[in-house]
């Protein structure tokens, strides 16, 4: 299992990526952003409650108690913040600035996990944090800066970064005891709580469609069910900073699937970008690997 966790958490970062171009086709079809968001984080919690009810055993015999599940669950509204301030951000800037805000998410996790176990990261790690940064600036082509940015825009996307920084770290450290479909359930359902927190108002005034709630179906297989089953399964079997490292194939597989669905244009400095962040997951990975296996 421990040699498959690389590919596994890279797919579920991958998952991470496809959300981007199917909140846009939705959209198009006249979807509202917080029922779309609702019935997505709803539609994973209903099928994983299924899942946990076939396969899972009770809370009681997974070793847990009420207050460790209930850290769980408060872990899970971190998705939900990072999914609320990213999609809000869009309203104030470019989705290319946006990205590169939502990719501070990899030295902001590396840190978190530092003080949380209270180790420094490598200097491979170090190194592999800048290239990953480089390559981010490139692949959203963001250079050069032709129009102002808002800083309301900057700040909620940086926001999603920390909350998308914060799932990575709680999905490695919190529940492990338990089985990863109770724990991704549990994650689901505090995601799902803070989305009908804070889209509340919205949900109340816009009708219910089947527009809606398709999207929502298909959209919660890969924001929430496969990238957290991925996460909560093989995050804990990587060492210190190689989760974050393999989340920043997120943007590489934002930037294909638009591509290859909605036809959008990729620019040279793109695909370097794009080849600079494979490339330093793919060294950081050997090296580590190569270096454990000493």
């Amino acid at each position: 299992m421990k040699k498959l966790a690389p590919v596994m958490v890279a797919l579920g970062a991958i998952s991470y990526g496809i959300p981007a171009t199917l909140f846009k086709l939705a959209n198009r079809e006249g979807v509202a952003n917080g029922p779309l968001l609702f019935w997505s984080f709803l539609s994973a919690a209903v099928l994983l409650t299924v899942g946990q009810l076939v396969h899972g055993r009770r809370l009681r015999q997974q070793g847990t108690n009420w207050r460790q599940v209930s850290q769980v669950i408060a872990a899970g509204t971190a998705s939900g913040f990072t999914n609320t301030f990213y999609i809000t951000a869009l309203h104030y800037i470019p989705v290319a600035v946006a990205a590169i805000m939502l990719m501070q998410s990899v030295w902001l996790s590396v840190l978190l996990g530092a003080i949380m176990q209270h180790r420094r990261p490598t200097r491979l790690q170090v190194l592999s944090i800048g290239v990953v940064l480089l390559g981010t600036v490139l692949a959203a082509d963001l250079l050069p800066i032709t129009e102002p940015i808002s800083w309301i825009g900057l700040a909620l996307s940086f926001l999603a970064a920390v909350a998308y920084a914060c799932t990575l770290q709680f999905t490695a450290s919190l529940g492990n005891q338990l089985q990863p479909i109770t724990k991704t359930w549990l994650l689901c359902i505090g995601a799902l709580g803070l989305i009908v927190i804070v889209w509340g108002p919205q949900l109340m005034t816009v009708p219910v469609t089947i527009t809606a709630i398709k999207w929502g179906l298909l959209t919660a297989f890969f924001s929430m069910i496969l990238p957290l089953l991925c996460y909560t399964l093989f995050m804990p079997q990587l060492a210190l900073g190689v989760g974050p490292i393999l989340s920043s194939l997120e943007l590489p597989a934002s930037i294909a699937v638009a591509w290859v669905i909605l036809k959008e244009q990729v620019s040279g400095w793109q695909l370097v970008g794009v080849g600079l962040i494979i490339s330093a997951v793919v060294i950081s990975n050997w090296l580590t690997a190569r270096k454990t296996a000493a």
